[in-house]
């Protein structure tokens, strides 16, 4: 990626800022004490000193004309078009730093969120407790009554087939679905709930009342499997040039899914026969209230 020229044509500007102070001051001085000019000469020079000052001054305060001067360069118009419309980070997910980066900033998210929702394939990462990713943090929201809305793709559909189809041996359940963990914690806490679509599931989406994380899916097959790693942005909310900010674009998506998905006890007795594992009893909603 070109690296962008902003920053070159700011220092050139303060070179050229305090050329014209030297040169001034020294103008000034000869002006006076050797020449012997005029009055009117010196403030001449004055005059032209301080007009260059102020069009070297007003050209590195508007980001704008930096910008035209520098021409802008493939990262100035990355980072123009996305912090626009909310990107406040970008995580290569291939990278193991910003994986972690990533993870860390979603628990500072999780641990100030007044409200949470997820659309995810299996929601492993904020729900698993084997895998103490970020359940810990979400377990700690959820005590505090957080209400927390989460989509899952349902393992028994087409599009759950076909990655399955991508995957080693063409695994017919998702290993990746903690149901032991979503019934138990459902059975917790009546402030989660979590509900089964069969398609549109495209990405991971983990949203707040003011930041949303996207993490796209896709079918590119690595090793054998898919990884899934791919670029994950954090965005958040707030006004844009025109049209609709990420942040909003991603509510939207969500209450789409919401609206499409059925209920988890609903999911659990139209495909009851399907599965084979020992599941906890889900108590009715009515109990937990």
């Amino acid at each position: 990626m070109m690296r962008s020229k902003r920053l070159n044509v700011y220092k050139l500007g303060l070179v050229i800022e305090a050329l014209v102070f030297v040169v001034s001051a020294f103008g000034a001085t000869w002006l006076t004490s050797f020449v012997k000019a005029p009055w009117w000469a010196y403030v001449i020079v004055a005059a032209i000193a301080m007009g260059m000052f102020a069009a070297v001054r007003w050209t590195l305060s508007e980001p704008q004309r930096m910008a035209l001067l520098a021409h802008n360069t493939l990262a100035d118009k990355l980072a123009d078009a996305a912090v626009s419309y909310g990107v406040t980070d970008l995580y290569n997910m291939q990278r193991l730093a910003d994986q972690n980066r990533r993870n860390n900033d979603t628990a500072l998210t999780i641990n100030n969120a007044h409200t949470m929702s997820l659309a995810a394939n299996s929601g492993a990462s904020y729900l698993s407790i084997g895998l103490q990713r970020h359940w810990p943090a979400v377990r700690q929201r959820l005590c505090e009554r957080v209400p927390f809305r989460v989509i899952l793709l349902d393992p028994f559909c087409k599009e759950r087939a076909l990655r399955n189809s991508v995957n080693v041996a063409g695994e017919r359940d998702d290993s990746k679905l903690p149901f032991g963990d979503i019934i138990r914690a459902c059975n917790e806490f009546s402030n989660l709930e979590v509900r089964f679509v069969d398609a549109g599931m495209s990405c991971s989406v983990f949203i707040t009342q003011d930041e949303a994380y996207f993490d796209p899916y896709h079918l590119a097959e690595d090793g054998g499997r898919i990884s899934n790693r791919f670029m994950c942005l954090k965005m958040r909310k707030g006004d844009v040039p025109q049209g609709i900010s990420n942040y909003e674009m991603m509510g939207r998506h969500f209450d789409a899914l919401w609206k499409a998905s059925i209920p988890l006890e609903d999911w659990l007795n139209k495909n009851s026969h399907k599965k084979k594992i020992a599941l906890p009893d889900l108590l009715s909603r009515k109990k937990l209230i």
